[in-house]
C-alpha cells in the first residue's frame, strides 16, 4: 500500500493506483475561481507547483489503521 499527501488530505491505496493517479497528476494544471466583492469572479489556470508526497506503508501499518478506524475528534 502507499499513502499519497494532496495538501493536508492523505490517501491509502495499492502502490499501483498510487503510481497511475501520481502520473495524472504530473499532467494536470492548477485551478481557482477568485470571487470578489463587486459580484464578478475571475479564473485561473496555470502550471502545477504543487508537491505530492508518497509513501509506502507496510501490510501490518496498514491492518492496524484499518481496524483503528476513522478517528474520533
Amino acid at each position: 500500500m502507499m499513502i499519497i499527501s494532496l495538501g493536508y488530505s492523505h490517501f491509502v491505496m495499492p502502490t499501483k493506483d498510487a503510481v497511475q493517479l501520481l502520473e495524472i497528476l504530473e499532467n494536470a494544471e492548477r485551478y481557482v475561481c477568485k470571487y470578489r466583492k463587486d459580484d464578478q469572479s475571475t479564473h485561473h489556470v496555470w502550471p502545477s507547483d504543487t508537491l505530492f508526497e508518497a509513501k509506502m506503508m507496510s501490510a501490518d501499518l496498514y491492518r492496524m489503521a484499518k481496524l483503528a478506524g476513522k478517528p474520533e475528534d
